[in-house]
């Protein structure tokens, strides 16, 4: 029901326009009366109020004063103003002042209805969009914390917390990331399911538990890639570094222990180090991501921390640093002979570490990890449109012997080779790679053939002739494929309904995106939701 309030200084009016109709047909509700303007100005401080009908000529304050009042407060209150013959001239300069409608007396119930019904129509479609603003406006404040966290926009961070209300304060941070082993190791099977649920909402409840019992008075708790939950934990009080480190590990500790004694769920826990300032959030993020990758040589149910792992890194991670700068850079440009570098790599490495596989695992788990930092540094917008995970967890564990650890070294470095092919990156030609550049990094946007063109101060004849002489497929082909792909994840990694992320992707119409989207990948993007792949 929509609210609405009579305005009018006589009582038979206001008695009649109560009874004239059956304002709950129409969806509406009478929650208050006003005898002049004035005192309908103070009951809009009580009340909030949807639709007003309002007579002209009043004393003190008029009605159209009363919609000028509203007007200059920005109020959208959808105001009709009932009017006599004589007042037609008030009731057209009521009109230019954006009245919803005018009725004259005496009252025409049909016209009342009528208006009613076109009002409701207003009311509703402006509901739904402010639904969607709302809702698209947390999304965006979803994103742009996932970017903080990756490094991206850092400089932004101040007008970001403001505008989208995020849950940060200035002061020191901390980072963990908690991975649900059971969700992370059969993900297929649980999707089928309700275990995933199950294990999903007791690993959240317990954190917060743990969390809220403890003295860290700012945190938050974010969901991550799949099976991963992000713990942000902050202060703005005087206190050590350290203590602030000691503080959060407690918990951390907590959750690990009651997860496995209570509800029989094993976590792995990698903790990045804590920072004085907030602008430090994307390495200490940084920190717990490579701090997890040791549980491929230090077990799963296991509390990790950078901080401790320096000796272990400096007593086992031997290997030949010029060598794998060089695997890194073939990388990074997409080119063939990485495999072949990679070889030599393992060959050395093995050699030095006398084919023991537990230390090799251990080396290998740092080569990964560093080809990732480099592949986000260089193309961090890859893991918009690709779920980069998939290739670096790679999982040495139980792994026996060195031709296993190549094997699955290879068969990676391929898909990340091919990805990287993929998305033309490895173009020799500058402007088509930088288009391409350009494209990933702004995916999230409508992306005009113009604004790349001026970007790159080329015409866009040129653009596009160059880019398909270069990659044989055509601009805009490329851009849909790009923002296809990043469809795909927001869908499956986010859970994002399916208007939302065309909303995202800057497409009007849902029918069309979806029309593009089933001809990029064969599946609706409802049908991709569920099914695994």
């Amino acid at each position: 029901m929509y609210s609405v309030m009579i305005v009018d200084d006589e009582p038979i009016i206001r008695k009649g326009l109560k009874k004239i109709i059956n304002w709950e047909e129409f969806g509406f509700n009478i929650v208050c009366e006003a005898r002049n303007g004035e005192e309908a100005l103070e009951l809009l401080k009580e009340y909030n109020i949807d639709f007003i009908i309002s007579d002209i000529k009043m004393h003190k304050i008029t009605g159209i004063e009363l919609l000028r009042a509203i007007r200059d407060k920005e109020s959208d209150i959808l105001v009709v103003l009932l009017s006599g013959y004589d007042e037609f001239t008030y009731a057209q300069e009521g009109i230019r002042l954006g009245a919803f409608d005018y009725i004259l007396k005496p009252l025409d119930a049909q016209k009342l209805e009528n208006i009613l019904i076109n009002a409701y129509d207003k009311l509703a479609m402006k509901e739904k969009k402010d639904h969607e603003y709302n809702a698209n406006k947390i999304i965006s404040g979803e994103k742009i914390l996932y970017d903080l966290l990756r490094g991206k926009n850092l400089m932004l961070m101040d007008e970001y917390i403001s505008q989208y209300n995020l849950p940060l304060i200035k002061g020191k941070v901390q980072v963990a990331i908690v991975e649900i082993n059971e969700i992370i190791i059969s993900s297929e099977d649980l999707t089928e399911n309700d275990e995933w649920n199950y294990l999903n909402n007791e690993v959240n409840d317990l954190i917060e538990k743990e969390l809220k019992k403890s003295d860290i008075e700012h945190f938050s708790l974010l969901d991550g890639d799949f099976g991963k939950k992000i713990i942000l934990v902050q202060t703005n009080k005087d206190i050590e570094i350290s203590d602030f480190n000691q503080s959060f590990i407690a918990v951390l500790k907590e959750i690990l222990k009651n997860s496995s004694e209570n509800y029989q769920i094993k976590l792995n826990i990698g903790v990045g180090n804590a920072y004085n300032q907030l602008y430090s959030i994307y390495k200490s993020y940084l920190n717990a991501k490579e701090a997890l990758k040791y549980k491929y040589v230090l077990g799963t149910n296991k509390l990790i921390q950078l901080n401790e792992l320096a000796e272990i890194r400096k007593k086992n991670f031997v290997y030949p640093i010029e060598k794998e700068k060089a695997l890194i850079n073939s990388i990074l440009i997409g080119k063939d002979d990485s495999l072949s570098i990679l070889q030599e790599l393992v060959s050395e490495i093995a050699s030095m570490l006398n084919s023991d596989i537990f230390s090799i695992n251990i080396a290998f788990t740092q080569v990964v990890y560093n080809i990732y930092n480099n592949v986000l540094k260089k193309y961090s917008f890859l893991e918009d449109v690709y779920d980069l995970s998939q290739i670096i967890n790679i999982g040495f564990l139980g792994v026996e012997t060195l031709e296993d650890i190549e094997k699955q070294l290879m068969d990676n470095i391929v898909k990340l080779i091919d990805i990287i092919k993929e998305h033309n990156l490895n173009q020799s030609d500058n402007i088509v790679q930088k288009a391409c550049e350009y494209v990933l990094n702004h995916i999230d946007e409508d992306i005009a053939l113009s604004s790349i063109a001026n970007n790159l101060n080329i015409s866009k004849n040129y653009l596009c002739s160059i880019f398909k002489q270069q990659t044989g497929e055509n601009f805009l082909e490329y851009a849909t494929k790009a923002k296809m792909e990043r469809a795909k994840i927001l869908l499956k990694k986010h859970d994002y309904k399916v208007y939302e992320v065309s909303d995202l992707l800057g497409y009007k119409e849902t029918s069309y995106f979806s029309k593009l989207f089933k001809k990029h990948t064969g599946y609706t993007p409802a049908e991709y939701k569920k099914i695994s792949i």
